[in-house]
């Protein structure tokens, strides 16, 4: 497939999982929170299609880029409320975009880096997801963050989810960029230090800290391995 198509399928996906989601709130059908997440899970999971489909880095990371201005108009505005209505002064719907062109233009071009950005964005997209979610429907025992609580619950959400997006990047992209499916053990290491990073995050910056650390630590372990 051509980028040209490849540009012109992101931004057809990511206006239609917006407006599902918005016309999902709209129609009262869900929560603002539930209509968030989706739009943070189907976002976020594009990143498969994003390493398998483009050929060049730049178009690549030009949807989330547009997405940090369009994001950050629309949390000065709210426009997307089903976005921007539990954040507050909370910056993670810029901070989400920025990660993922962060992430496409330092670590497209290397080796391994492709399989490491999309297991880093697929972590925030579901294991973030998933421990808000369990978290919030079944939190019961809840311990201190550095600007809430968290649950540790919601915590081990986070972890089987991480592991499971590291386990499906590294599988997906196996064929596409000639390199080994990530190993059990360096899933296990990698998907508690997210978990440990998404507790500790502060007013939505995990949402940066997360795919960035998550990535930068899988393409970190793999450098060492190929010089070992």
């Amino acid at each position: 497939m051509n980028d040209g198509l490849a540009l012109a399928l992101s931004f057809v996906w990511v206006a239609a999982v917006v407006g599902v989601a918005e016309g999902l709130r709209r129609g009262g059908r869900i929560s603002f929170g539930l209509s968030r997440k989706i739009i943070h899970v189907g976002i976020g999971t594009w990143i498969l299609p994003t390493v398998l489909l483009f050929h060049s880095r730049w178009l690549a990371a030009a949807p989330p880029a547009l997405f940090i201005l369009v994001n950050a108009l629309s949390l000065r505005f709210r426009w997307t409320k089903s976005m921007d209505a539990e954040a507050g002064s909370n910056a993670g719907t810029i901070w989400f975009p920025l990660s993922f062109t962060v992430l496409i233009l330092g670590l497209w071009g290397v080796a391994g880096g492709k399989a490491a950005t999309c297991a880093g964005l697929l972590v925030l997209a579901w294991g973030d997801a998933a421990a808000a979610l369990v978290g919030q429907r079944w939190g019961r025992h809840r311990y201190r963050t550095g600007d809430g609580w968290r649950s540790v619950e919601g915590s081990a959400a986070m972890l089987v989810f991480s592991a499971l997006a590291i386990g499906v990047a590294g599988a997906a992209t196996a064929s596409t960029t000639g390199a080994q499916p990530y190993g059990p053990a360096r899933v296990a290491v990698v998907a508690i230090a997210a978990t440990l990073i998404e507790a500790a995050g502060r007013r939505g910056s995990d949402n940066f800290l997360v795919p960035v650390g998550t990535a930068l630590l899988l393409w970190g372990l793999g450098l060492v391995l190929r010089m070992g």
